[in-house]
């Protein structure tokens, strides 16, 4: 969740010392790039004033995830969005948090969709027993077969990460769910030590994950209100975008939300400003219908911004978007386009993965090796033809 003002100031910082693109992360985070060091303090202090850094100590670890529609709709049966700001609040206020490790994050699962990205650490799912909500204990991937009660939800998740740090130094792992989960000693530890918070309980229902990226116009609880999901070209924003997107919540007094598949949302617009909204959007170059062939594709920084990249990912992928424009994207369908074997933006499950390579592009459909070597078009056409469900040649 972001205000119009501070996605005012992310613009303003990127124009000015960055490159003038706004990146969304895979973790609904914002990322500017190529800001020089003699420009890095004026870029933290602009970051200081906006309101981005409350907990400087904390601030790597703040990683706090839930639906962008939490409150809005989607079939959710708890509005998440009060244990989030909590959540964030008593975080920062404990000091021994603050050595948890970087990546660290909690998930707070309000039920309805779950847009698809890598699993969390500690995650709360709700459940509904005998009309009654509660929360479902998640580490890692694993379902721990434990509930916690609504109301105290967060006393559990804060005192299970401070129970992963001692068990990172007991057992000499990392402080990582997946990790702690994939060692049945310290589950158990875990699990123990959270014996006054847990109950027996069935696990939640896992059919709600959702893969596809949300594209268009969607209802929300208040019948005069509705969600506006522009397409993100490859989850990238420029300065003028940006301050386009936070004119408009401001103006409409919606609400910003940054969304894992490297999209935006705007919540709670009134439905009689849609129109006008969506053609503003579009004129900036934020479509609506999925038609302009990037839905589904994501790419890496590719050789304009990372030394690592052997071709320019972001202009092939870009190619490769002019080619499927004009189709009906199907839902679920995607792609991802990477530099080099690293695979750094590789999202989990790409129907398509191509890797750049020094001759080529080696090309994986549904898992399968398809193709190694292969010139650009070559690839965009096999692409092209898995999308539209029509045989293509395998040349390995």
């Amino acid at each position: 969740m972001i205000t119009p003002s501070q996605l005012a100031a992310v613009a303003e910082l990127s124009a000015s010392f960055a490159d003038g693109q706004v990146e969304i992360t895979s973790r609904s985070n914002l990322q500017l790039r190529a800001i020089q060091q003699q420009d890095l303090n004026s870029v933290i202090q602009g970051l200081d004033s906006a309101g981005f850094l409350p907990s400087p100590e904390h601030d790597r670890v703040r990683n706090i995830v839930t639906s962008p529609f939490a409150g809005l709709g989607f079939g959710e049966i708890v509005d998440t969005r009060p244990f989030v700001q909590e959540l964030d609040r008593r975080l920062i206020a404990d000091q021994v948090l603050a050595a948890l490790p970087p990546k660290f994050s909690f998930s707070i699962d309000g039920g309805g969709d779950w847009f698809a990205r890598d699993s969390d650490d500690l995650t709360l799912r709700v459940v509904s027993v005998d009309k009654t909500h509660s929360f479902h204990f998640v580490i890692g991937e694993t379902l721990s077969g434990f509930c916690v009660r609504i109301d105290e939800a967060l006393d559990c998740v804060l005192e299970a990460a401070k129970i992963c740090l001692k068990i990172s130094k007991e057992f000499q792992i990392p402080a990582r769910g997946k990790k702690i989960a994939s060692v049945p000693q310290a589950l158990d530890r875990l699990l123990d030590g959270l014996s006054s918070f847990l109950v027996a309980c069935p696990s939640p229902d896992s059919s709600t994950l959702v893969a596809h990226m949300p594209v268009g116009v969607y209802a929300t609880h208040q019948s005069d209100f509705a969600s506006l999901v522009p397409l993100v070209p490859l989850g990238r924003l420029t300065a003028e975008q940006v301050q386009c997107v936070a004119i408009i919540a401001k103006e409409c007094e919606g609400d910003i939300r940054l969304a894992p598949w490297r999209g935006v949302v705007l919540g709670a617009v009134p439905k009689h400003s849609i129109s006008q909204i969506t053609e503003h959007l579009e004129a900036a170059g934020l479509s609506f219908d999925a038609k302009d062939g990037y839905r589904g594709i994501a790419a890496c920084a590719g050789s304009s911004g990372c030394d690592a990249s052997l071709t320019d990912v972001r202009r092939d992928a870009s190619s490769l978007a002019r080619r499927l424009a004009g189709r009906n994207a199907k839902p679920g369908w995607t792609v991802n386009i990477s530099g080099c074997e690293k695979q750094c933006a590789m999202r989990n499950g790409a129907t398509a993965e191509l890797i750049a390579s020094s001759s080529g592009y080696g090309l994986r459909i549904n898992g399968q090796l398809i193709a190694s070597n292969c010139s650009l078009d070559s690839v965009i056409d096999k692409v092209a033809a898995c999308q539209a469900e029509e045989p293509f040649e395998v040349h390995l």
